[in-house]
């Protein structure tokens, strides 16, 4: 006969109980941990907030504007003003205004200008005289001044030459005048009045 060994007794197993609590605190416990390392990597500089976002706006530099490109025209240098240095005026040579007064020989042809005083002898025809177209003849209108201390009377030929040519010759004359004295001439026509003259002279007739 075969020995028969006892059973042992059939213990039940029974699932563990589950710890609610414990779990839920471990929850609570990550994401507090979680929070926290979020404010330590906040505070090291790992985030960005509003007042970083401000911060960071005011200290960006603004950008330069382009420099404008250098003009193309030459720049005028200034020049030094030149010193102009006065020139004093040369005095023209003292004269009487009075032509052939000089001359000791009053018969002999004197060069003259139309309306320049002149003086022959005795008489002065004084500045101002002119020519006169007279009915297309050439006359002189003009006064003469005796300069002399005793009376006597002028008689002069004024001619119009173009080269050697005479164009007119005028013969002009006054009455009797006493020392001092101022006439108009009397003078007569001669030749066809003209411009084209390029000297003029004058002589005493008597």
């Amino acid at each position: 006969m075969s020995q028969q060994y006892p059973q042992p007794p059939h213990v039940q197993m029974q699932p563990p109980k589950k710890n609610t609590t414990k779990t839920a605190l471990i929850i609570v416990g990550s994401i507090f941990g979680g929070l926290v390392l979020i404010g330590i990597l906040g505070s090291l500089g790992g985030g960005t907030t509003p007042e970083d976002t401000g911060a960071q706006a005011e200290t960006t530099p603004t950008t330069a504007a382009p420099k404008a490109a250098p003009s193309s025209k030459p720049v005028a240098r200034p020049t030094t003003p030149k010193v102009v240095v006065p020139v004093e005026p040369v005095a023209p040579p003292a004269t009487s205004g009075v032509a052939c007064e000089d001359q000791d020989d009053r018969t002999k042809p004197c060069a003259i200008k139309v309306g320049v005083a002149f003086k022959l002898g005795s008489h002065t025809v004084q500045a101002g005289w002119k020519t006169k177209d007279s009915y297309d003849s050439m006359t002189i209108v003009g006064k003469a001044k005796n300069t002399d201390d005793k009376s006597s009377t002028m008689f002069v030929h004024i001619k119009f030459l173009k080269g050697d040519e005479v164009l007119a010759n005028v013969m002009c004359n006054t009455g009797d005048l006493e020392p001092g004295q101022v006439e108009a001439m009397n003078c007569i026509p001669d030749g066809t009045f003209t411009k084209k003259y390029d000297k003029v002279t004058v002589e005493a007739t008597f």
